[in-house]
């Protein structure tokens, strides 16, 4: 089964290829090259599809946020176009350079969202946080010498336009390895190792991108998402972006930087968790705004299990040897749902030792200029 997040159903009995023929009571498709796109409706993924004949069931799942979606699939030489249903599979066999025969699996799911809970009134006076200030700080003006920060920006008239511009040359600077780590975790370092080849982690993205915004003004934070299920799943728990305070619209944005995207509803963007109820109440709605080639769809499907637990570090501040403050010997933040437990352990063996939890948004979300200093 391939880990491609898209879901939907599928009556087999609409074609678009003349003359399709079967294989084993399926249609059969034709197919020279292995990889192959699909649409939902009017939202394409490309190159995402793989066609595996020596997987016995070759399953795509689909997220059907409506009643009945169109689907397409397509290779090639070939296509097939479906109507999906929740609820329902479909089969069909791709030929493979005419030999080998893949049988493809498509699942049509709806999708489950549920609303967070969080304390919305109280707030922690105890609680603080550090943010770079920019004055003069000689780790960013070495950032800004070495990289085009200043000029992706000249143009934007707001702090939107400087964030979208700047997070999309983040994006497109390597490709993403979950694999890869840099030898030392800040973004001349990082951007020093791609200049070398180095493709990295979704962590990096969130350090590069969160600096440069920290270079032209703009106060940003790495945030850690974790799934529900963070102390008992093996891999695959965690993913890090960052979040911008805008000080025009006085509020905090996610941007994600592995995947180009912000989140907006209404024309507003959105922070995690208002990202995490738009999902569950405003899907047709919501918006993720991209300078990249994404489906909103599949970067739905894929974000929506990490946005459960949220962490941030309480000292924010740039500069590859800065010794960054702690509150009572803990060094982040993590907001946890109303009824949720205190996440320990990181993936089944790795503690989680470094944060004081809150289930405050007041706690979580406080305007930086709270703590200019």
């Amino acid at each position: 089964m391939k880990i491609i997040t898209a879901i939907l159903t599928i009556n087999l009995f609409a074609l678009t290829t003349f003359g399709q023929t079967n294989y084993k009571g399926h249609p059969l498709l034709k197919a020279n090259s292995v990889l192959a796109d699909y649409r939902i409706g009017n939202e394409w993924v490309k190159g995402s599809w793989t066609i595996s004949p020596q997987i016995e069931f070759d399953s795509l799942f689909i997220s059907c946020h409506t009643e009945s979606e169109s689907f397409a699939f397509y290779t090639d030489r070939d296509s097939i176009t479906l109507n999906l249903l929740p609820g329902h599979i479909h089969k069909f066999y791709v030929s493979l350079n005419d030999t080998a025969y893949a049988l493809t699996v498509i699942k049509a799911v709806k999708p489950e969202y549920n609303i967070l809970r969080f304390d919305t009134t109280s707030k922690n006076a105890k609680l603080e946080f550090w943010y770079e200030q920019n004055n003069n700080n000689e780790y960013l003006n070495l950032l800004r010498s070495k990289y085009p920060i200043d000029s992706l920006v000249k143009d934007a008239k707001t702090d939107i336009e400087k964030t979208l511009k700047i997070l999309h040359w983040v994006h497109n600077q390597w490709h993403h390895n979950g694999n890869n780590e840099p030898q030392k975790s800040d973004a001349i370092s990082i951007l020093e190792e791609v200049k070398g080849g180095k493709n990295f982690r979704c962590v990096e993205y969130g350090i590069v991108a969160t600096a440069c915004l920290n270079a032209v003004g703009l106060k940003a934070r790495t945030l850690a998402l974790k799934t529900k299920d963070v102390e008992t799943t093996q891999y695959g728990a965690g993913h890090v972006l960052l979040e911008v305070f805008l000080n025009d619209l006085k509020k905090w944005v996610l941007i994600d930087g592995q995947w180009d995207a912000m989140p907006v509803l209404n024309n507003v963007p959105l922070n995690a968790v208002e990202f995490q109820k738009a999902i569950a109440e405003n899907y047709k709605e919501l918006e993720i705004r991209t300078s990249s080639a994404i489906s909103k769809r599949q970067y739905i499907d894929w974000i929506y299990p990490y946005l459960y637990y949220f962490s941030i570090s309480f000292d924010n501040r740039e500069g590859a040897d800065i010794k960054k403050n702690k509150i009572n010997g803990k060094k982040s933040l993590m907001l946890v749902p109303l009824g949720a437990t205190n996440p320990t352990i990181f993936q089944i063996k790795n503690k989680i030792d470094y944060c004081i939890y809150t289930n405050s948004l007041n706690d979580f979300y406080e305007s930086p200029e709270n703590f200019d200093k």
